[in-house]
């Protein structure tokens, strides 16, 4: 519970924030870019003079401040990577002197390897404006009191930041651990009767399964905001059955990266928050690509921990060149396809994004849950809890069949049936796909 001159203090930093996020929001492309140039700049020197893991990794590169003449020189600076952040101390990451408040955050390690990172104060109140005005944008200016949230808890992470930063808005009562027992946050959910749910997919998709399995819709619910992972068409089609009113809205974040894109209200693309991040797609040996690519941010809002040209993401995605129907000048992305950690492979090497895993399995009937995992290149085992009084005969069929069509033969598929999929240690969420062949760096 926070004092009131805890909650002055919190508000003026949140409508500070917000300001800043407005005036943002208004830029032209020239003035953009122009601020990203002169943040990059200064978030480079900061990390030559400052940050040990930057002077390490600069000095292995050959590379200097003084390198950077104009946007051509971007590629000059070295690719970031998991493991860089993964292997560092904590003194490596900040500096020494330094006097920022800042908290020290973990990534989920959704790409399977997580790492820490400190972040500044100020960069979380600016992710939390700039989701705050979104959600304003979503709920077309008149925002919705009854929500409910459901948010990792572990200490370290960045949810569990943004969380704390919440409670500003919102009560502690409708802020929700997604390690809690898929039981008791059905029950809080039928309780709250929410018009708006802000969740992980994979944490929404257990909920509404355990629905589904009751016989149960939620008709009040009007917006549901999901982040963090991939919205496969499975868990699309779930949502849309249990939450038959709602409207699907994704945002892109990161705890490397904070709010990276998020989805148009008008058009299915994701536009990228310039002010934010800079955003490349480069192929694999780190040169701009038209094509698909790997998703590599520089974020422009954190000087605690910077993150400079940092492909640790693992997503794939390929650039939108149409104008956008919403009449943003925001740079945008058509799809986030996956990542690179749920790539698929086949026995010939070629590569197969999860979408189209996904996209075949989804209409099988009788599915309750599936899991798609690979170990050696050609072979797929799907791994499927099923309904009750669904047949496994006609599940095993219709999986094979669905993904022999998709797939052309490519891959031979192994079906076990199992009573439950669970979580990994230590995660919350249930990835759809998981490739254990080994990844690039």
């Amino acid at each position: 519970m926070h004092t009131p001159s805890q909650i002055r203090s919190r508000g003026r930093r949140l409508h500070a924030a917000l300001d800043q996020v407005i005036e943002q929001r208004g830029w032209s492309t020239p003035k953009r870019r122009a601020h990203q140039w002169r943040t990059l700049r200064a978030l480079v020197k900061h990390a030559h003079e400052n940050i040990p893991l930057y002077q390490r990794l600069f000095k292995q590169a050959g590379f200097t401040p003084a390198m950077l003449d104009d946007w051509d020189d971007l590629s000059k600076i070295p690719l970031l990577t998991k493991h860089d952040l993964r292997t560092a101390t904590k003194e490596d990451l900040i500096c020494k002197n330094n006097r920022d408040e800042v908290r020290w955050i973990a990534s989920s390690g959704s790409t399977g390897i997580p790492a820490s990172m400190a972040r500044t104060e100020d960069s979380l109140w600016h992710y939390m404006a700039w989701n705050t005005a979104l959600f304003y944008d979503w709920c077309q200016g008149r925002p919705i009191s009854n929500g409910l949230y459901l948010v990792d808890m572990a200490r370290d992470s960045i949810d569990y930041a943004a969380a704390d930063l919440l409670r500003t808005t919102v009560p502690n009562s409708r802020l929700f651990s997604v390690h809690d027992p898929v039981a008791k946050l059905t029950h809080e959910l039928l309780g709250i009767a929410p018009e708006f749910i802000s969740s992980y997919p994979s944490t929404l998709r257990a909920i509404a399964l355990d629905l589904r399995g009751q016989k149960r819709v939620v008709n009040q619910t009007r917006i549901i905001h999901l982040t963090s992972e991939m919205l496969d068409a499975h868990t699309k089609h779930l949502l849309g059955h249990v939450f038959p009113n709602a409207r699907l809205i994704e945002t892109y974040t990161s705890t490397e990266g904070g709010l990276v894109a998020w989805q148009c209200l008008h058009d299915a693309r994701w536009h990228i928050a310039e002010t934010n991040v800079i955003c490349e797609i480069v192929d694999e040996s780190g040169r701009p690509t038209d094509g698909l690519g790997h998703i590599v941010i520089t974020d422009l809002t954190n000087t605690a921990t910077p993150i400079l040209r940092y492909r640790g993401l693992g997503d794939l995605a390929r650039w939108e060149t149409e104008p956008c129907s919403c009449g943003s000048s925001a740079r945008s992305i058509r799809q986030i396809e996956g990542r690179s950690a749920a790539m698929l492979r086949a026995q010939s090497g070629v590569t197969i994004s999860p979408y189209v895993i996904t996209n075949a399995i989804e209409e099988v009937p009788g599915l309750a849950q599936y899991q798609v995992v690979q170990k050696l290149p050609g072979v797929l085992e799907v791994r499927v809890v099923i309904e009750a009084g669904a047949s496994k005969g006609s599940i095993e069929n219709g999986v094979q069949t669905a993904l022999n069509q998709a797939l052309g033969g490519a891959v031979s598929v192994q079906i076990s049936f199992v009573s439950m999929i669970a979580a990994p240690s230590g995660s919350h969420k249930v990835p759809l796909v998981i490739s254990e062949l080994p990844l690039a760096a």
